[in-house]
């Protein structure tokens, strides 16, 4: 199995790129809808919120391909695995959101944390299985 085509690294890697994508959109969403005036200056912030996302949560995501790898060999159902790898993750984003401080660090921590959790358990999970041909090797 061609190691980028990983379905263990698919999961993780999704609700990740979710969560970027989706959390600065419904935060823009709702300055919009509160503040009509400076609308478009909030819509304007949307590629800098996915950047700076994507770089500052990189290694969460490195973390969460770790994790999840673990979390499969695990004996538990989908439904515990998800929800184990969601608060993971969640832990992730509060110490990532605390190591940076600044005065939105709680906003932006509750901002993205629900997002995640939500994620992590509404997107499809693959599961590994062995084949017989994996165990003969």
């Amino acid at each position: 199995m061609n190691k980028k085509n990983n379905p263990l690294n698919q999961y993780p890697l999704h609700v990740w790129a979710l969560t970027i994508l989706l959390t600065p959109l419904i935060i823009v969403l709702f300055f919009v809808l509160t503040d009509v005036k400076n609308a478009l200056v909030n819509v304007r912030l949307l590629p800098a919120f996915w950047g700076i996302g994507m770089v500052l949560s990189s290694p969460s995501l490195l973390i969460f391909i770790l994790s999840n790898r673990f979390i499969e060999k695990l004996g538990l159902s989908d439904l515990a695995k998800k929800f184990i790898f969601g608060l993971i993750g969640v832990s992730c984003i509060i110490l990532t959101f605390a190591l940076l401080g600044g005065s939105s660090t709680i906003k932006l921590s509750v901002s993205y944390s629900p997002m995640f959790f939500i994620l992590s358990l509404m997107v499809r999970r693959a599961s590994i299985k062995p084949s017989l041909a994996d165990e003969a090797n």
